[in-house]
């Protein structure tokens, strides 16, 4: 009766435990087995076009610019001047000569027009023998940017060569741990119906079959979760879309 009620105890347990070789079997997506991942070169591409490298881009733009002007600052020791006036000189003036002759008035004017141009050179000595060292200080500001953005590039592309060698590796593990699954739900089942037709006496047996199932699904999902984590990695790094989810 014991072994009895102990068989009636494994077979209900089978029941419950089944769900969980049925979930194994629906997670295992072809979209993993059928996956081909894009060149390598095409990845970096897309580094190299990333927000980040357009950022070093714009700021290197910026100091570009301010060396233009670094080069034109001179043009502030000389400056032009000019003024224009216009207007009219006029002049009163009247003749008295006697009680008996009648007082002489005259009137005098004229329109003039005043104008003057010129320039002014003022050379500031120190801005004048220090203009060689601001150019260079913003031509390394340059330089500066752009060994900054190709640094940052190559630790990308280094970054994104590893886990692009770890997703090839993992897919090939994804089949041999899908083959693992396969062989030891297998062994499973064969054991499963031995006891549960009385073929079998040795409840150990299909509990031995049944930790190797769990323990390739396991290992199955584990795979398949650092393979998607790669995956998800070199996608935001590249803004490649590489599976479609």
């Amino acid at each position: 009766m014991r072994f009895r009620d102990m068989k009636r105890i494994i077979i209900i347990a089978l029941l419950i435990l089944g769900f969980t070789r049925a979930n194994a079997q629906t997670n295992i997506q072809e979209e993993y087995l059928s996956l081909t991942l894009p060149p390598i070169e095409t990845l970096f591409e897309g580094i190299r076009n990333s927000s980040t490298v357009q950022f070093y881009n714009y700021r290197m733009e910026g100091e570009e610019l301010m060396l233009k002007t670094e080069r034109r600052r001179w043009q502030e020791y000389i400056s032009f001047y000019a003024s224009y006036q216009y207007g009219v000189m006029a002049m009163n003036a009247y003749s008295n000569i006697g009680i008996d002759y009648p007082m002489i008035y005259q009137y005098s004017g004229s329109a003039q027009m005043w104008y003057s141009a010129g320039a002014l050179l003022r050379i500031p000595l120190d801005q004048l023998f220090d203009r060689g060292n601001r150019i260079r200080r913003q031509q390394l500001k340059i330089e500066e940017t752009r060994t900054e953005r190709e640094l940052w590039y190559d630790e990308q592309k280094l970054r994104l060569i590893e886990l692009y060698a770890k997703t090839q590796e993992m897919l090939g593990n994804l089949n041999q741990a899908i083959q693992m699954y396969i062989l030891t739900d297998a062994q499973f089942q064969v054991a499963e119906k031995e006891f549960i037709l009385g073929g079998s006496n040795n409840p150990g047996a299909l509990s031995n079959a049944k930790g190797q199932q769990v323990q390739a699904v396991l290992q199955l999902e584990r795979i398949k979760s650092e393979l998607n984590a790669a995956i998800l990695k070199m996608e935001v790094m590249s803004g490649t879309k590489i599976m479609n989810r």
